[in-house]
């Protein structure tokens, strides 16, 4: 069975820095999840 562990990390966040310089319009934003291109990483299902 499972056995609790206090000395392991679950996970790590990382929260880079982010200028938001540029906006996508509000209909292109819904289609791609933001508004910000900064933010913007589709995912590639070929790309491992």
């Amino acid at each position: 069975m499972y056995t609790s562990n206090d000395h392991m990390r679950l996970a790590r966040a990382y929260v880079p820095f982010q200028i938001f310089s540029k906006r996508w319009e509000p209909m292109e934003g819904l289609l791609k999840g933001t508004i910000f291109p900064e933010l913007y990483f589709p995912y590639r299902k070929d790309k491992r």
